[in-house]
């Protein structure tokens, strides 16, 4: 009886439940011991910054040279709008200008000559007055010779010793004396006259300069105009703001495109990030700089590393669009996520925005 119970005990249907409870009590503390080591993740994505590139004027697309999947380098041409409207109103613009320049130009020779005309008007009157003040003051002397002289022959007739022609000749030089004095005066009063009025015309040199300054100002204006037309006529051209590739493109030549109107999207596949959104509960497990190994769908018999590089400050659902309120009472409690990035290489920009993948996560 009791060969046959053992032999029943170690029948093979016995032996292999006993292998296989074994194996998965086995199993079972590999995976619990794999779980306190390593953290998993099956919902991470591989993501890059998205840029839209947008015109910033209207018009229509009369050169659209890219086309999506294309590789770009930085200010490589994009797209092209037209531009004849711009043109003309820069060449306008630039009419306008030479016109204000010309016009400059001439008040600077005109303020230039009034100046020299002006500058010498006044070297001549001043000139004047002093050959004026000059015969004055010789007249004056000539003036008092003879007024002398016409005293003494006064005297000399009063006495009967000088005859009266020679009295009559000598108050004729006093009288001619008189005159040229007053004669001299005159000319002095006439030669300051002309002084002030050649002075006064200094005033023209400060209306003249005073519209050169407006002139300048005008032309100065037109010049920011310009540059800022200049500018303007750049935007019609859009370049590429990165090295990257074209993911996506929203226009066609031919079309119609407004300011802000979304044109295309593109990336630098050089920098890319997986982004992965932890449970809460597993944050204080993670630091930056620990060891992920990275599987992706699209190679599942690759593995690639990454390194957890940035830790999120605040839970996804701190930046939800619409806030879940609780204007009930109600609350169930929900477990948070936070933003956690790791950084990885892109070796033959084989890894593309977007894809899925699974990691694990040398955790504390």
């Amino acid at each position: 009886m009791m060969a046959e119970a053992d032999t029943k005990i170690a029948s093979p249907v016995n032996v292999i439940a006993l292998a296989s409870l074994l194996i998965a009590a086995l199993w079972l503390s590999w995976w619990f011991y794999d779980r306190s080591l390593h953290l998993y993740v099956t919902d991470a994505r591989i993501t890059s910054t998205m840029i839209s590139v947008s015109s910033r004027m209207p018009g229509w697309v009369v050169d659209f040279p890219v086309q999506e999947g294309q590789q770009m380098s930085k200010d490589e041409v994009l797209v092209r709008i037209d531009t004849r409207d711009t043109d003309l109103r820069l060449n306008e613009l630039e009419a306008s200008l030479q016109t204000v320049a010309f016009e400059y130009a001439r008040l600077q020779s005109t303020l230039a000559l009034t100046q020299k005309q002006i500058s010498s008007a006044i070297a001549v009157a001043k000139s004047r007055r002093e050959t004026a003040l000059y015969r004055l003051s010789e007249a004056e002397v000539m003036l008092t010779q003879a007024e002398n002289s016409f005293t003494r022959a006064d005297s000399l007739l009063k006495q009967k010793m000088m005859p009266e022609e020679t009295w009559e000749a000598r108050r004729a030089d006093r009288d001619r004396a008189r005159q040229t004095r007053n004669r001299s005066t005159a000319e002095v009063a006439t030669s300051d006259a002309e002084l002030i009025a050649t002075e006064i015309r200094i005033d023209e040199i400060g209306v003249l300069t005073h519209e050169l300054e407006m002139v300048g100002s005008k032309q100065g204006e037109l010049e920011v105009q310009k540059r800022r037309l200049q500018n303007t006529l750049a935007d019609f051209t859009i370049k590429s703001p990165i090295d990257g590739v074209i993911d996506e493109s929203f226009v066609n030549q031919g079309e119609y495109v407004y300011p802000g109107q979304r044109i295309l999207m593109m990336h630098n596949p050089e920098i890319i990030w997986i982004k992965a959104n932890i449970k809460e509960t597993n944050i204080r497990k993670l630091e930056p700089g620990a060891h992920v190994e990275v599987h992706v769908d699209a190679y599942p018999d690759e593995v690639f590393e990454a390194r957890v590089s940035t830790i999120g400050n605040a839970a996804t659902s701190a930046f939800a669009l619409l806030p879940s309120p609780n204007p009930s009472g109600n609350f169930t409690k929900t477990t948070q996520r936070l933003e956690v990035k790791m950084a990885i290489e892109n070796h033959e920009n084989r890894l593309k925005p977007g894809m899925m993948v699974e990691l694990k996560i040398d955790v504390l």
